[in-house]
């Protein structure tokens, strides 16, 4: 008969064994989709580090952190950010109106600064009978047009110009950069990064599609909300539309570099106004060696 003691080691052993399978399991899973930042009140933030570039370099963690609003972040969510993940600077894409409504939480030694990509004022805020009628009123690719927007509108494009000053400026610790929820004008700005620092176009897919995953359960209490105010099908159909991050969306922006650019990489040379040296600096502060 086993003496307990050989039953604990066992134990050991195979919990061992178990976890280290389970970390294997993640670094596939960070490959495109960096690693998720477990806040239990914040929705799709992930540190991009582990990403693999065409070269073979990673993105280095604790640099480069895209985010939902932190609004509701706690205590303990302040701390992983300054602390475990050292974010010091906050780039805010969303418009004055929705800071308004729901301003991020200010930590002392965090600079916030308030990048917004889009023009209006009140960009993001409405009520649902407002946002009911508005989606009333959208074509079926009222989604793709809004991605072709944020590549080719002038206000757009000096966002995200400003964006890449302070990812050139960053030499230490974490930027971390969010709109409402993380998918769309975050979305194109990682794309737009993620390109600038030589990463695959099918890993850039991967990593906007997860926005789908970490924003299910808020997308369908939205759903759900809005389902209770109207049974509209074309309202409540053109809510998922835009709720969700689909491959259509983000092609859609590929494509619209493409008809003015020719080139991503002429793209964030003309638009972004990035340089052969900027790029290389970009490579340097924020790719492994």
């Amino acid at each position: 008969m086993k003496s307990l003691r050989q039953i604990i080691d066992r134990t050991l052993l195979i919990t061992t064994i178990l976890t280290g399978s389970f970390m294997v399991c993640s670094a596939k899973r960070t490959s495109s989709s960096g690693s998720i930042i477990h806040f239990s009140t914040i929705p799709n933030a992930r540190d991009l580090g582990g990403i693999q570039t065409k070269n073979g370099q990673h993105i280095r963690r604790n640099r480069l952190i895209r985010s939902a609003a932190l609004s509701r972040l706690t205590h303990h969510g302040q701390w992983l950010l300054t602390k475990q993940h050292r974010v010091t600077v906050i780039l805010d894409f969303r418009s004055t109106g929705e800071i308004k409504r729901a301003p991020d939480l200010r930590k002392s030694g965090v600079r916030h600064i308030h990048l917004p990509i889009m023009k209006e004022p009140y960009f993001g805020v409405h009520t649902t009978s407002r946002y009911a009628k508005q989606l009333a009123t959208k074509q079926p690719n009222f989604m793709e047009q809004f991605y072709q927007k944020l590549i080719l509108d002038p206000h757009c494009i000096k966002g995200y110009r400003t964006m890449f000053h302070y990812l050139r400026i960053q030499k230490s610790g974490a930027i971390l950069y969010h709109c409402t929820y993380g998918k769309d004008r975050t979305g194109v700005a990682t794309m737009l990064i993620l390109s600038s620092l030589g990463v695959p176009k099918a890993t850039i897919m991967k990593n906007y599609l997860v926005s789908n995953r970490y924003l299910k359960k808020t997308t369908a209490k939205e759903y759900r909300r809005m389902k209770r105010y109207t049974h509209s099908k074309t309202v409540l159909r053109n809510l998922k539309r835009s709720k969700r991050a689909s491959p259509a969306y983000l092609n859609a922006a590929y494509s619209a570099i493409d008809r003015h650019d020719g080139t991503m990489k002429h793209y964030l040379h003309h638009q972004m106004r990035l340089s052969s040296h900027d790029i290389q600096q970009l490579r340097k502060r924020y790719l492994t060696k």
